[in-house]
């Protein structure tokens, strides 16, 4: 495979392809458009589980009919069933939204959801089209995120959400909080002709690439080669950049690197690493391919395997 042709392949969670309406967001006269419009579509999560069609593994979108009331600002002393929808973005101009009904005890029954099922994000994201996967992660960070945020950390006082559901606003200090990502670093690490992954405790068999969350004043290459000497006690010279993952678990951005390593030994820190181990491209193309060996990879939902994937495909 060609350098080209590896920065092309989507990741699970990667193939979003709404229009997030940045420019139009703060028109409150246009969204209250894209609200009324019967033209509109809803995507509901229950405890962060996403409305499937039954008959396939496909996002379940509803019309504005079928979503239940929620708070408009017509009365505050009423109880609010369900937070205001989020607004994704826009597809070949029709707007697409989120809507958490977490609050609800049976949406099924309530609003009469026959032939759909619920979904959890992590094991359907290979099966549903990459798009599809792409705006589940977007609406599953989003909604989570407004779940936990419903304080200002300025002051205390209450937020509510504007533009569209893309920030909130201190009613009390008229504090502007902003949806963030946390970037994440993860690496496989390398001599050249072998790759150094690691177990962690409680995963029985299954190597895997390291990771760890990029600190403040660091960059990309200061992270990984930071995390790899404190996981596996490797140094690291050359860090090359190959792909990046969205993980909406709850919101970071994963930043797939290699590392080369200058030197063969290593020592784990027993507290991220229970195991680690030298593998040749040979014993991963075999895992790859479901072969009888003594360990396992990640599944193809997450980016480690397809570094992985990766770096057997290089000679």
């Amino acid at each position: 495979m060609t350098d080209v042709a590896r920065t092309q392949r989507t990741m699970p969670f990667g193939g979003n392809p709404l229009d997030r309406a940045s420019n139009q967001r703060g028109d409150e006269t246009w969204l209250q458009q894209q609200r009324m419009a019967p033209t509109s579509r809803y995507l509901l999560l229950w405890k962060l589980n996403v409305l499937l069609n039954a008959e396939e593994t496909t996002l379940a979108w509803l019309d504005g009919s079928r979503i239940p009331a929620y708070d408009r600002g017509t009365d505050a002393s009423e109880p609010v069933p369900i937070p205001e929808p989020a607004l994704l973005g826009l597809l070949d101009g029709v707007a697409h939204y989120a809507v958490d009904v977490s609050s609800m005890d049976d949406p099924f029954h309530e609003l009469e959801l026959n032939g759909l099922r619920w979904g959890e994000a992590r094991s359907i994201a290979t099966e549903l089209p990459a798009a599809e996967a792409g705006i589940l992660a977007q609406a599953r960070s989003l909604l989570d995120w407004h779940k936990r945020h419903g304080f200002c950390a300025a002051c205390g006082g209450t937020t509510e959400p504007g533009k569209g559901g893309s920030m909130r606003r201190c009613i009390v200090c008229n504090t502007q909080h902003f949806p963030r990502t946390d970037p994440v670093v993860i690496m496989l690490v390398h001599d050249g002709d072998r790759a150094l992954l690691g177990r962690r405790a409680g995963r029985a068999g299954i190597f895997s690439t390291v990771a760890g969350f990029i600190e403040q004043g660091e960059t990309i290459e200061d992270a990984v080669r930071r995390e790899v000497e404190e996981e596996l006690g490797v140094t690291v010279d050359d860090v090359e950049y190959i792909s990046s993952q969205p993980w909406p678990f709850p919101s970071s951005l994963m930043i797939g690197c290699f590392a080369h390593a200058t030197s063969t030994d290593y020592r784990v820190d027993e507290e991220e690493i229970a195991e680690a181990r030298w593998f040749t491209r040979e014993e991963l193309r075999a895992a790859m391919e479901g072969q009888a060996v003594d360990f396992a990879i990640p599944g193809a939902v997450a980016i480690a395997h397809h570094l992985i994937a990766d770096w057997c495909e290089r000679s």
